[in-house]
């Protein structure tokens, strides 16, 4: 390579490094002052709670109670009954299969979790299963949209049924 060239190449990597650091030097980015990081410190379990309830959060240090709901029961009796009066006006072709259900008026207090709900609704017979309905309440994101109140549940609703009631 002859001198000329060599001067010319070294002459246009100078040329390029200048012009690339004055577009760095001058770019939007580089203006914007640096990200400071803040050191977290370590609050106690009350200096957290305080720090939630300024926010507007509810936060409870004991266990939520739950109230304990009466289960409404229809006779044998009277469901027999009725069972022979449909059986009779229907043709013998259909075929009549009986089938109980369990109503409640299930009470949430505040602070209750989704898997104490599920559990009261095993326990009462309005559902099969606590696990299977939480995990349609966590595919659908609602287990932690479980309001409090008073809510008329039955054992014929279905689980989309029971969540939009719920939730």
């Amino acid at each position: 390579m002859s001198p000329h060239a060599l001067k010319g190449l070294a002459g246009g990597i100078v040329l390029a490094t200048g012009i690339i650091w004055v577009t760095q030097a001058f770019s939007p980015e580089a203006t914007v002052e640096p990200i400071t990081i803040v050191e977290q410190q370590e609050l106690e379990i009350s200096e957290m709670m305080a720090a939630l309830q300024e926010q507007g959060y509810y936060v409870s240090a004991e266990e939520p109670e739950i109230e304990e709901t009466e289960v409404e029961e229809i006779p044998a009796e009277e469901l027999e009954e009725e069972a022979q009066e449909v059986e009779e006006d229907l043709p013998d072709s259909v075929t009549v299969e009986t089938v109980n259900v369990y109503s409640m008026t299930l009470v949430i207090s505040q602070g209750t979790s989704s898997h104490d709900v599920a559990n009261q609704l095993e326990q009462a017979n309005i559902i099969d299963s606590a696990s299977e309905f939480l995990r349609y309440l966590d595919r659908n994101n609602l287990a932690e949209k479980v309001r409090a109140g008073e809510f008329d549940v039955n054992s014929a609703m279905s689980y989309q049924d029971l969540a939009n009631r719920i939730t």
